[in-house]
């Protein structure tokens, strides 16, 4: 029978009890810090969203198109869209609480459950950013305003989150 011994294993035992330690006790610690850097993007896209005139209404689907009745009457409103709905839909929130990973952008009720207010469910969000505009496609103020937010704070991010897990976590990134 042959034994086989490894050298260096206490160290690694320790640094593999350390690592656990780690993620055990500065779970909250990540998460906070990966919040402050997804705010940096959505306080960008918010400045970057503008406001539409007024509100939107949002018909039920007829037989005869979206929202109309036999005799092209308007049919009945689904829900409305108030004005400045997309820019308060816009924020910063954690999708599985076991995770540190934190998502930022638009919030919606319909993907997800994240128990977002009616007057603050950005579930038309998409449309907005490709330049859907009351079926027709066309540019708007709005239209790319995330992927440019964005491209506008992705190094000021990643810098930002460095920084900050640095000095959080120094002792780990030596």
């Amino acid at each position: 029978m042959t034994q086989v011994t490894v050298e260096g294993l206490p160290k690694i035992v320790a640094k593999l009890e350390k690592l656990a330690k780690w993620n055990e006790n500065d779970h909250n610690a990540l998460v906070e810090i990966n919040q402050r850097v997804g705010n940096v993007f959505a306080m960008s896209a918010k400045a970057n969203v503008k406001d539409f005139t007024g509100d939107i209404k949002v018909y039920e689907k007829t037989g005869r198109g979206s929202g109309r009745n036999p005799g092209n009457q308007a049919g009945k409103v689904r829900m409305v869209v108030k004005k400045g709905q997309l820019r308060r839909s816009i924020g910063v929130w954690q999708p599985r609480k076991n995770e540190t990973r934190v998502l930022a952008g638009p919030m919606t009720n319909t993907m997800g459950r994240r128990k977002t207010r009616k007057n603050a469910d950005g579930w038309f969000s998409h449309i907005v950013e490709t330049g859907h505009f009351f079926g027709k496609q066309t540019t708007t103020s709005n239209v790319g305003a995330f992927g440019r937010s964005k491209k506008a704070t992705e190094s000021r991010m990643r810098n930002l989150h460095l920084r900050l897990l640095q000095n959080r976590f120094g002792k780990y990134m030596k």
